[in-house]
């Protein structure tokens, strides 16, 4: 009798771990296909279950890529809590505190990464962007410099590389390093319109449509950007009605100061255009 029920218990557990297996391959597959609500409901379901710190942690990178940081940090806490061994999680936690400004924090995580992975660049690459936020210019390339030196391919290492250099109005070195962020991720399209924001700047406006053009044929979710950028380089270019032409498309896509500049200048006209602010950190 007892040999029966210890049998029954064993395939009892021996189900459930096959079944939690299967939770969390499926939940993994919809995260890395970028079905991260998808990914959610299913962590949630399998988390009433019982605390799992491999589950917190995937549910914590799901509400990371959603937007909900808060609740990212506090599954991230959790998953620490009941034991996780992932050394991921510090970056990722690191990640998730810059998100949210806490970037104190975010460095001793991110510098707790780097002690137990100090051949792995991406701790340097997060440690830079923090730095970054933080307005420190020399730190900040100083750890894109590690990063680079570990993976001379690193695109976003590069894109970094070019904020920081066009903060510091290094405007040349800032166009290099962009464009090698593009030359290795063709897919980093906002390092292309970064270049083309700054052949405006140069007075090469042929160069910066030309390029702005390009962008336009690219799935983009910045095409109203893209336009008023082309606007800009028309009206500096001293063509008004091309100018309008593309603020007035910018603005039917939403784009503010394109519509601001399509008032003032095409409809009310004689007045002063408005000039995007230069942004160009991204992370």
């Amino acid at each position: 009798m007892l040999r029966t029920t210890l049998i029954s218990l064993l395939l009892s557990l021996s189900t459930f771990a096959m079944l939690a297996q299967d939770e969390m391959f499926n939940a993994r597959n919809a995260y890395d296909e970028g079905e991260y609500e998808s990914a959610l409901i299913i962590l949630t379901e399998f988390l009433e279950k019982g605390a799992n710190p491999d589950a917190l942690m995937l549910r914590a990178d799901c509400l990371q890529k959603v937007g909900d940081y808060g609740m990212a940090l506090s599954d991230y806490d959790k998953a620490r809590v009941y034991g996780s061994k992932d050394d991921r999680l510090f970056l990722h936690r690191g990640i998730c505190k810059s998100s949210m400004g806490q970037t104190d924090g975010a460095k001793l995580d991110l510098i707790t990464y780097i002690e137990k992975n100090s051949d792995d660049p991406t701790g340097f690459y997060w440690m830079a962007a923090v730095e970054y936020l933080n307005a420190d210019n020399k730190a900040c390339q100083r750890y894109v410099d590690m990063a680079l030196a570990m993976d001379s391919t690193y695109a976003d290492a590069y894109y970094l590389r070019g904020a920081n250099m066009a903060d510091q109005g290094k405007n040349l070195q800032a166009m290099e390093a962009f464009q090698q962020s593009f030359e290795y991720n063709p897919k980093q399209h906002r390092a292309k319109l970064n270049v083309a924001v700054m052949l405006i700047e140069m007075g090469q406006f042929s160069n910066a449509l030309e390029m702005l053009s390009e962008l336009r044929l690219e799935n983009i979710d910045f095409h109203g950007e893209v336009l008023y950028y082309r606007g800009e380089a028309f009206y500096l270019n001293h063509d008004l009605e091309g100018a309008c032409m593309e603020w007035k498309e910018a603005s039917d896509l939403g784009d503010a100061d394109a519509s601001i500049n399509y008032k003032k200048l095409c409809m009310n006209k004689g007045e002063k255009p408005k000039f995007k602010r230069r942004s160009y950190g991204q992370f």
